[in-house]
């Protein structure tokens, strides 16, 4: 008997994954929980196990292809020895939506929905309805609650694109949408196809630049005092950067009710701004791959220690692709840190929908005046992104004058914990 093995649901708003690579072959034997594959969402990359023993008989899509939720992925021909398990005890299986790939090929350019009714789709959808001149009200959604998708919009701009051009003149708005420009193709050179995290990282430094109004404030912080409390922790045996203290630093800081709008997002659907009452701050960390974001959650609750150890899992994790579902979606701010390479200063790209993004550059010795005599210091560079649309310029420089003070004396932070 047949299985077909839909894509779950595998994270809250979640319509669609990019299948990055196969785990399995056509005709390869499979037992419950052997890898599949792994996919690659906005929020989440995760490896989906089988849920079922037998053969694997098909593979619906190839690696790079979109695929939405609910959409048969794999077929698997049970045994007659995994059938009778598979009815004696019935493996649970998330509820997804019954959204296959060949529903799209059924959308008309005709209006999907009433005048002025909402159209449900992700972000990321949005986005590519404009980039293609789709009108996302004459797109009829095949996700769940008719939701649309990334596939009911390429479908609708590929039957405009592909209907015949009218002998007589058309107004400006009924042209088929324009594709982008290809390069033309030289024999130097070398095409590598844009995919996996690279793919995600494109799309969401674009979506970021489309929404957030970004501006970028930078001061120099003297580390000198967090150098020595570095040194004093080595000591007793306990190594960590500054990464700890500068998180510490941020989120006492973000509870200021002058700074909450740091840690908030706007719902661009609801015209509202969502002030987060948690702080889980991202950790920007660069691997092999690319640049991926794991999140220390409630960092606000966590003592220097807890945050050293917390840190370096995440570090860790991170590097070596480890990391849980969990723990790469749901930051709050995030920080982001060039260590040793950091140069004097960057203008960093808010990790949106986030409002603000603080960017760590190079630890240098520097000549400084104190107290009216000129010493050597160690001092860095640090520059934070802010979106205008929420956060004011005031507001901003207000905020890295803060963590400045609680970095360049410590014992603020001490104060602010007892």
């Amino acid at each position: 008997m047949a299985f077909e093995f839909k894509l779950p649901d595998i994270g809250e708003g979640v319509v669609e994954g990019e299948l990055t690579k196969w785990l399995v072959q056509d005709g390869q034997q499979v037992i419950e929980d052997t890898p599949l594959f792994e996919v690659l969402t906005d929020k989440v990359s995760a490896v989906i196990p089988s849920p079922r023993k037998g053969t694997i008989a098909k593979r619906h899509f190839a690696e790079g292809d979109m695929v939405p939720v609910g959409a048969i992925v794999v077929t698997i021909e049970e045994s007659s020895a995994a059938k009778a398990a598979s009815a004696a005890v019935a493996t649970p299986i998330a509820p997804v939506a019954a959204a296959p790939v060949a529903a799209a090929a059924a959308v008309t350019a005709a209006p999907a929905r009433d005048p002025g009714e909402r159209v449900r789709a992700a972000p990321a959808t949005r986005k590519l309805a404009r980039d293609l001149g789709v009108d996302l009200q004459a797109v009829a959604g095949s996700g769940e609650h008719g939701r649309v998708t990334k596939t009911d919009v390429e479908a609708l701009a590929h039957q405009i694109a592909d209907a015949p051009v009218a002998a007589t003149a058309q107004p400006a708005a009924a042209k088929a949408p324009t594709a982008a420009t290809a390069l033309v193709r030289g024999p130097d050179e070398e095409r590598v196809k844009l995919k996996g995290l690279r793919r995600k990282i494109y799309a969401k430094m674009r979506e970021s630049k489309d929404h957030a109004a970004h501006f970028t404030y930078v001061d120099e912080v003297d580390f000198t005092a967090i150098i020595a409390l570095q040194d004093a922790l080595a000591h007793s045996g306990l190594k960590t950067t500054f990464l700890p203290f500068v998180v510490k630093a941020v989120v006492l800081s973000l509870q200021k009710p002058e700074f909450a709008y740091l840690n908030a997002q706007i719902d661009e659907a609801a015209g509202e701004i969502v002030v987060k009452k948690r702080y889980h701050i991202g950790i920007a960390a660069a691997t092999d791959a690319g640049l991926v974001v794991p999140v220390v959650r409630d960092c606000d609750a966590k003592s220097i220690r807890q945050l050293i150890q917390d840190i370096r899992h995440v570090g860790d994790g991170a590097r070596t692709g480890t990391l849980l579902a969990e723990e790469m979606s749901g930051s709050t701010f995030t920080i982001t840190s060039l260590g040793k390479l950091g140069g004097m200063f960057a203008t960093p790209i808010i990790n949106y929908p986030e409002s603000a993004i603080l960017g760590l550059h190079k630890v240098e010795q520097r000549p400084a005046v104190v107290d009216g005599q000129i010493v050597i210091r160690d001092r860095m560079y640090m520059s934070c992104s802010f979106d205008h649309r929420l956060i004011d310029g005031h507001v901003g420089a207000g905020f890295v004058q803060s963590v400045k003070a609680y970095l360049e004396q410590p014992a603020l932070m001490l104060a602010e914990l007892v």
